[in-house]
């Protein structure tokens, strides 16, 4: 936890640096963007010095917080000789950069950018997001979806080679407004040689990240008026089954105004953005697309809007599955622990009738104790329980129980399980507490200790567990512990008559 907490905390310092850097360069980026709206043709001196002078001042303000003689954020040095990139794509024609598919008369409600290159390693992800997407999205749903691929290569061979095999593959679904394949002209694409080498990076990888900008930017751009949302994928995912339900749903729950809404822990994979804020968004990315990754900016963009927030949905709803990087030499086994298909319930066959899972113990993020008795793809987290905390199963109408099983952790958090606990039932509810709905029952009955992480407790007859009505199932910590908690699965038999 301590890895996460840490990676968790450099990103948030990042944020805040990364803003004050770009900050002052917000004004003249509003002003400059408002001119080519109205047809003026400014010029990028005033952007270029005011983000030289920028970054010259976060560099300082950063040799004085730390104490060293090289800047911490900024790789390379600037002077007032070095370029800054003024490039904006201005409105994308979508006419002239489609390559196959059929445009829709009216909005949609989600548009999915993809992406797509060569891998050095005769490796092709592609058609395993693309069957995945086709394969949770309902007929009707299809309706209100666009799935536009971009051909992204600089090898044009390839992307015409890439682009038949689509038509051939998914022409049904090109013909009906459900996929679109477009590819940017060459002329959209700034320099990609010689660019300044930031983050230590080397001269490879700053092209490949920056042309990776360029890429979402006319992306975004492209897909502004295809459908109220925009979804960022890549072309090595893989979706959830109810992934259009998981993303209405979360976007109908938010009580305040919100940038983006993540849907995978992962880069920037999931990443869904309100249409009408994606063209602001290109020619941010196009102005800064040198200087560091795409999911930098968009963390920066996010911090120079009234709003700047995001809320992260959990659990994921895309998996990484690609282990060989668009980028040479580079293998990557980048996987979301949080993705919800990876949390089904192994116990299909349990009765677990209906009954509130509650807690004392700090839960992390959304991962409520109902995760792990429901139906539903999800678990349990915990930060470290102390000894005496518990979580507790109160069931809605008192039952005989024939078997329960409980187990902790899990292949992706092997350690995160209930070190030292008990397992107890009882018969009688006296009250509910109102803070944090825990129940207090009475004459509670132990009914087993737990053994590396699990508890198994099974009746053949009508003794013993099968011998009361259980309303209150409690499990108690009986140690503290260091590690975090993570309940994977609660199943719940009940006699049969």
């Amino acid at each position: 936890m301590a890895i996460r907490s840490g990676v968790r905390l450099w990103l948030t310092r990042n944020v805040v640096l990364g803003s004050l850097a770009v900050s002052l360069a917000l004004n003249a980026w509003i002003l400059s963007s408002t001119l080519l709206q109205l047809g003026a043709d400014p010029t990028c001196d005033g952007q270029r010095e005011t983000l030289i002078q920028s970054m010259r001042i976060l560099n300082n303000r950063l040799l004085r917080q730390e104490g060293t003689d090289e800047p911490a954020v900024i790789g390379s040095k600037m002077s007032s000789g070095d370029s800054v990139s003024c490039n904006r794509p201005g409105l994308v024609d979508p006419e002239a950069t489609r390559v196959w598919g059929k445009p829709r008369k009216t909005k949609g409600f989600l548009s999915i950018g993809i992406p797509t290159v060569q891998r050095e390693i005769n490796t092709n992800y592609l058609d395993i997001t693309l069957n995945s997407l086709i394969e949770h999205t309902s007929k009707s749903d299809q309706e209100q979806v666009t799935i536009v691929i971009l051909l992204a290569d600089l090898d044009n061979d390839y992307n015409r080679k890439l682009s038949l095999d689509i038509y051939r593959n998914y022409s049904l679904y090109l013909n009906s407004g459900f996929m679109q394949v477009v590819q940017a002209p060459k002329h959209f694409y700034p320099p990609l040689e010689g660019l300044k080498q930031n983050f230590n990076d080397t001269q490879e990888r700053v092209k490949w990240r920056s042309k990776q900008c360029v890429d979402f930017s006319f992306l975004f751009s492209y897909c502004r008026d295809l459908s109220e949302f925009y979804l960022q994928l890549e072309d090595d995912v893989i979706s959830s089954e109810k992934y259009l339900t998981g993303i209405r749903d979360f976007i109908n729950s938010q009580t305040s105004a919100w940038t983006m809404l993540e849907f995978s822990e992962l880069g920037f994979i999931g990443k869904l953005f309100k249409s009408s804020d994606l063209q602001r968004l290109a020619d941010f990315i196009m102005l800064f697309y040198q200087e560091m990754p795409v999911d930098y900016l968009i963390r920066y963009f996010i911090q120079l809007l009234p709003h700047q927030k995001s809320f992260l949905h959990l659990p994921s709803l895309f998996q990484h599955i690609g282990k060989h990087s668009s980028l040479s030499g580079k293998e990557q086994n980048l996987v979301d622990s949080f993705f919800v298909d990876s949390l089904k319930r192994r116990y299909n066959d349990s009765d677990n009738p209906s009954a509130a899972v509650s807690t004392n113990i700090p839960i992390f993020r959304q991962f409520k104790p109902q995760l792990a008795y429901s139906a539903e793809p999800g678990y349990f987290w915990a930060k470290s329980p102390l000894a005496g905390q518990a979580f507790f199963i109160l069931f809605e109408d008192a039952a005989r129980l024939s078997r329960i099983v409980i187990e902790t952790g899990s292949a992706e958090h092997p350690t995160d399980v209930l070190e030292n606990g008990t397992l107890e039932a009882s018969a009688r509810l006296l009250s509910v507490n109102e803070l944090d709905n825990t129940p207090y029952c009475s004459d509670y009955v132990k009914l087993g200790d737990f053994k590396n992480g699990r508890i198994e407790t099974v009746t053949q007859s009508r003794e013993g567990l099968g011998s009361f009505e259980v309303k209150c199932l409690k499990v108690t910590v009986t140690k503290d512990q260091q590690v975090w908690l993570l309940v994977k699965e609660i199943a719940v038999w009940t006699v049969k008559q």
